[in-house]
């Protein structure tokens, strides 16, 4: 099966994110796939991954709407956001979401953000099927840049078939901050300590200082030694990003070594 993946990478975000995910993507999968990047930097991108430039000039997530373009390469389009950490093949996920009937396959948002379900972190799609919002979007995006909640706020009401596949597939995609640090009674990774209002890393060498990894965002914090059973991707929106977390084998293994 053909599937073009589809990733953005502008603004504040490294290539190295678009690069390392698009790599172990195509690593993992057996599908015949087709790379591209929306992107402000377009020569920075490997010679593997084709370059998609946007038509307007927007902020942040509110790129991923100009992908909903019906000009844009025909054919079924896995999105993800380039902050995912892929850990297992999952075409049979996607298969059987292309082959769902549905207008688009998406995950739950992990805090349901203003009370929206859909999340835009992954998405399927084909191209043309969405050109509706596509279009709503190009005649009032000057409007829409500072809105709270950004791109998945304004696209969660116009959607009209959706299938979560989260629903069936709890385990496929957990989000780092919010579900997947979560203590479940799993093997906890060592050196990770929980300050009032920091976590840290204290490496176990007794030397080197503790590297600051990010705000405290829950009262219960624990990385798994390995991840659940079943778990195929790790979204890190917001912080941290995998780009710190080389402490972790299974990050350091699936991004930092792709």
């Amino acid at each position: 099966m053909k599937i073009n993946l589809l990733t953005v990478c502008t603004d504040k975000y490294q290539m190295i994110y678009a690069d390392k995910l698009i790599k172990q993507f195509c690593k993992l999968s057996k599908l015949d796939v087709t790379p591209y990047c929306l992107t402000d930097r377009p020569t920075q991108l490997p010679d593997f991954i084709t370059p998609i430039k946007p038509k307007i000039r927007v902020l942040g997530w509110w790129n991923k709407v100009l992908l909903f373009d019906p000009e844009m390469a025909a054919g079924w389009n896995l999105y993800l956001d380039i902050d995912i950490v892929i850990l297992e093949n999952f075409d049979a996920e996607i298969i059987e979401a292309i082959e769902s009937g549905k207008e688009i396959t998406c995950v739950s948002d992990a805090v349901e953000w203003l009370g929206n379900k859909f999340s835009s972190s992954l998405m399927i799609f084909q191209t043309g099927s969405l050109e509706r919002i596509y279009h709503n979007f190009m005649a009032i995006y000057e409007d829409l840049q500072n809105r709270e909640g950004g791109d998945q706020v304004w696209i969660g009401p116009q959607l009209k078939n959706v299938n979560y596949i989260d629903e069936k597939y709890p385990e496929l995609k957990k989000n780092f901050k919010f579900q997947f640090t979560k203590v479940d009674g799993s093997p906890a990774l060592s050196g990770f300590e929980v300050t009032k209002k920091d976590i840290w890393f204290v490496p176990a060498d007794g030397v080197s200082a503790p590297i600051w990894i990010c705000k405290k965002f829950n009262d219960s914090f624990q990385v798994p030694a390995q991840p659940p059973q079943g778990v195929k991707m790790i979204d890190f929106g917001g912080l941290p990003k995998p780009q710190q977390l080389d402490m972790i084998p299974y990050i350091k293994k699936n991004w930092h070594m792709v």
